[in-house]
């Protein structure tokens, strides 16, 4: 159980910051209204699309936040020594708590889109815009959490205190 539990960890590492930047590059080929992205992705396959990449980017955020969150519960109930290195850093739990309301949000626009599209027979506009923009907000957000993470893995404050010990 231990190995298929870090196959997920590291695949989920892997995938977030692919559907990050798939996310950007979404909203930056409708925002700019990009010919070259509406005439090479065919009619049928762009809903699909443009639902299911701001969507599953929001579902693995959120299970990343969720298992934050259980972590730092155990932790304060001293149930156990489930917390990862570096889980308590202030920038980490403001990251969770910046991340999870947005991919949240991001979510619930996703799966509007796909109740509009293929469950309700409804007319008007399709509200896959906010989906696309907000998948492409939150994968921005991913992607910079990914870099600051990794130029800061224990959060900024560890480097300040790092020197002031030397």
């Amino acid at each position: 159980m231990f190995a298929f539990y870090l196959e997920g960890l590291v695949g989920r590492r892997v995938v977030e910051p692919v559907l990050a930047v798939l996310a950007l590059l979404l909203a930056d080929g409708v925002v700019n209204d990009s010919t070259i992205l509406f005439e090479t992705v065919p009619g049928p396959l762009w809903v699909p699309v443009i639902i299911l990449v701001p969507g599953l980017l929001a579902l693995s955020v959120l299970v990343g936040v969720l298992a934050h969150g259980i972590r730092l519960g155990s932790a304060v109930l001293g149930s156990g020594g489930r917390l990862q290195p570096s889980d308590t850093s202030v920038t980490r739990i403001l990251a969770s708590l910046v991340l999870g309301p947005f991919a949240v949000f991001t979510l619930w626009w996703a799966l509007a889109t796909l109740i509009v599209h293929y469950l309700a027979e409804t007319g008007g506009v399709s509200p896959s815009i906010w989906a696309l923009l907000f998948g492409g907000g939150l994968g921005a957000l991913v992607s910079s959490r990914a870099v600051f993470f990794q130029l800061f893995p224990a959060g900024p404050l560890s480097r300040l205190r790092d020197r002031s010990v030397e």
